[in-house]
């Protein structure tokens, strides 16, 4: 009985030390990918006139996309991002330099 207690006391310690060992490095997560931050671009809401929220948006060859469901602008007033939302209930978020705005339909080079 002795024996089975003493071997597993060295299993436990063993499994805790290499347990210890991997959190110091990181353990799984050291070679998680790290997120990468898009650059914001952002254009002046000039050059997007007409753009609103509810607006559909279409992408490149005339396929609807969407709908404009938020505008974000910096505190200048430009326009730093474009959310829409799909039929299908989908986020996208869209940057505004690849948007056009025409005749009340959200154009994006993106999509």
């Amino acid at each position: 009985m002795r024996y089975k207690g003493l071997t597993a006391l060295a299993v436990v310690s063993t499994l805790f030390a290499a347990d210890a060992a991997a959190a110091q490095d990181g353990g799984i997560w050291a070679s998680r990918p790290r997120p990468q931050r898009m650059t914001q671009e952002s254009v002046p809401a000039s050059a997007l006139a007409g753009l609103a929220p509810g607006l559909p948006v279409q992408n490149s060859g005339g396929k609807p996309i969407g709908r404009v469901s938020k505008i974000v602008t910096a505190s200048d007033g430009s326009i730093r991002k474009v959310v829409a939302i799909s039929a299908a209930g989908n986020f996208l978020n869209l940057s505004p330099t690849s948007l056009s705005v025409a005749n009340g339909v959200v154009t994006t080079e993106s999509e």
